[in-house]
This record gives structure tokens, C-alpha cells and sequence, in this order.
């Protein structure tokens, strides 16, 4: 499948007209319970799209970054300028988050023009892959937390279940058992993981429009490290760049690191529908003004998967309806503070890690 109609498909909500023999694992949800769900979340007007609203914050993140570089000029003589490295991994952070609100058709009102703000982000401003972005992250919607489907818990370096530790041989189970204590330095390699697999992707997959993303990719390695050096010196623009790179890492896959860890694994073979297959594996993270600018439109994972193009906005207007039509159907809807997610996902990882199958094996 084409990255875009891979994420087209992931978008897409069941229709609600199939036979009940063709829906999954339902034992009293009804058949168009998410259709149900759809409509009480649509007659809201939550899913209209408002792109000036969307547009504004972005402004504000550029304009920052425009201060951040001024300081960076002006302290340029100075170490102290590897200091503007931590507001700007904060500050690219945030066009990460708008890279995957446009991938996911969040932000405009036509997927031709989400589709080139996500190339300008992702390509230009991030120096990654949109194409393989949409191509992975469409995978992980379709099957969030399936094993053997989603490429989010597969290939790496962490297990999420027993079944995974058991399999895992060498260097692989030696740092699958210290995972929890791994996981933050892994995450800091996270962005240059992204870099690396958008340069074999580029090579390996046909794209929409190969030549330009490998153009815009091109132009922000050039403009980024090239600017870099020429303001500060080759080898203290290139300190500059691995700090605020690793801080990068660090900040995204912090992001990410609450949404699934933790919650339902299900199995190759395991039937669910699509309410249920996106509810009991993401995990809700309790609303507040910092988690909502930190965790951008992760810390409503829940809505996030039920209705992937639904604007950032509205997510948290949602998440009561969302909230009370699962408790009325029966289905288990997770949500915690920052830290209780924390806990529960270095609790699962060290958990794993000492699962009774990996230590046999070894």
C-alpha cells in the first residue's frame, strides 16, 4: 500500500454496514457502536476543521526559533551558546507535532495541502522522511499494539511482552533485560534512528514525489549544518547540533513513550474490533495546560486513535464523550497523570525484562 492511502486507510472509520459476522471479538458491543460513537462526536462539530486556529500557534513556534537563532548568533564567541540547544529540541519538538497532525489531515481542510505542510515539515524543517512517517505511523493506527503489525513494538531493541523477550537472542536480550534502565538513553538515538530509516526508506520505497523529498531533505541538511558551522565554528557547530539532536530524541520519544507501553499487547491471531482494538491499547494522559503543550495531541491518545484527523482543539472536548460512551459500553478507557504513565510503563518494561520466559532462555 502507498504511504498516503495507508494513512487514508487508518484515518478511516468502519462504515458500520458490514454483516455482524464480519466484525471482531464482540461479545455485547453492538455492531455500529463506533458509528454511535461518531456521530455523538460529529453533531459536536468536533471533527470541522478550522485552520487559522491550527495556523497561529505555528506561527509562534517559527518566531521563536527566529529568537533562539539571534541568540545563538549573538552568543557565538561563547560555549553558552550550546545553551540555546535546549529550547530549540523543545521548540522542534513542537513542528514535530505539527508534522503529525498534518500527516494525519488534522490541520487544513484538504489532504493536498496537509500533505505539503507535511512535507515542508518533516522534510524541510526536521530533515526526515514524510513518506516514511505516513507509511509507519498509518501501520501502527491500523494496528496499534499487534504483534507482527505494528512496526512501533516490532525490530527494536524493547519488548513489550514475554513473547518478544523470549525470542530475543545476543546483544538484543541483553538490553532487552535492562530495558527500563536503557530506555532513556535509547530514546535520545531516536532521531537519528528517524533519519537513517527516511534515507533507506527514500532508497527502497517509490513515493509520491521521491525527488522532492530527497530535495527538501537535502536543503536542511545543508541550511542546518552548513548555518551551524558558519556561526559557530565547524566543531562547536557540530557539538551544538549532536546536543540538540539527542535532545530532541529524548523529548519526542518521551512524548511517545506514554501512549502504548503498558497497555493491552494483542496477539497475531487475537480478534478486535476497531473501538475496542483502539481503546484497551492507548492510555490517556489526565488534562492539564503543561501536558497539552508538552505532549502536544498525544496526551488524548484514546480520541487521537478513535478519530485520527480530528483537530488537536478538539481532542480534549471529545474526551468526555469519549469517556462516558465507553463506560456505557462496557469498555476499559484508561487515563492517568504524566507520572502514574510513567510508572506504568517502566513498571511493564522491568517487568518484561525479567519475564520468567527470558530468564529460562537463558
Amino acid at each position: 500500500m502507498a504511504p498516503a492511502s495507508r494513512v487514508r486507510a487508518a484515518n478511516a472509520a468502519p462504515s458500520g454496514d458490514a454483516p455482524a459476522g464480519q466484525m471482531n471479538n464482540v461479545d455485547v458491543q453492538p455492531v455500529d457502536a463506533y458509528v454511535q460513537l461518531k456521530r455523538l462526536v460529529a453533531g459536536r462539530g468536533l471533527l470541522v476543521h478550522r485552520p487559522r486556529t491550527e495556523i497561529v500557534p505555528a506561527a509562534g513556534i517559527v518566531l521563536l526559533l527566529a529568537v533562539i537563532l539571534v541568540g545563538v548568533i549573538l552568543a557565538s564567541r561563547s560555549w553558552w551558546a550550546l545553551a540555546f540547544a535546549i529550547p530549540a529540541a523543545l521548540l522542534f519538538g513542537q513542528l514535530g507535532f505539527l508534522a503529525h497532525d498534518a500527516v494525519h489531515n488534522q490541520i487544513f481542510k484538504t489532504s493536498a495541502a496537509n500533505y505539503v505542510l507535511g512535507l515542508l515539515l518533516f522534510n524541510l524543517l526536521l530533515g526526515g522522511s514524510r513518506g516514511w512517517w505516513a507509511d509507519k505511523h498509518g501501520a501502527h493506527h491500523a494496528q496499534p499494539n499487534r504483534l507482527g503489525s505494528d512496526p512501533d513494538i516490532e525490530g527494536g531493541l524493547v519488548a513489550v511482552s514475554a513473547d518478544q523477550a523470549g525470542l530475543a537472542s545476543g546483544f538484543t536480550r541483553f538490553m532487552i533485560r535492562h530495558q527500563a534502565a536503557m530506555i532513556g538513553p535509547l530514546l535520545t538515538l531516536s532521531v537519528l534512528q528517524i533519519h537513517a530509516y527516511s534515507a533507506r526508506f527514500l532508497r527502497e520505497r517509490t513515493l509520491r514525489h521521491p525527488r522532492m523529498e530527497l530535495g527538501l531533505i537535502a536543503t536542511h541538511c545543508a541550511v542546518y549544518f552548513g548555518g551551524l558551522t558558519l556561526i559557530l565554528g565547524a566543531g562547536r557547530g557540530l557539538l551544538f547540533a549532536a546536543v540538540h539532536q539527542l535532545l530532541l530524541g529524548l523529548y519526542l520519544g518521551g512524548a511517545f513513550l506514554t501512549n502504548h507501553i503498558g497497555m493491552r499487547v494483542l496477539r497475531p491471531d487475537e480478534e478486535a474490533d476497531f473501538l475496542h482494538r483502539q481503546v484497551l491499547t492507548a492510555r490517556n494522559l489526565r488534562a492539564s495546560r503543561a501536558t497539552d503543550y508538552f505532549f502536544g495531541a498525544l496526551g488524548c491518545q484514546v480520541e487521537h486513535h478513535l478519530f485520527p484527523a480530528m483537530p488537536r482543539r478538539n481532542l480534549r472536548t471529545a474526551a468526555p464523550i469519549v469517556r462516558q460512551f465507553c463506560a456505557e459500553q462496557g469498555i476499559d478507557y484508561r487515563e492517568t497523570s504524566p507520572w502514574e504513565a510513567y510508572r506504568q510503563v517502566f513498571h511493564h518494561l522491568r517487568t518484561v525484562g525479567r519475564s520468567d520466559v527470558l530468564l529460562r532462555a537463558g
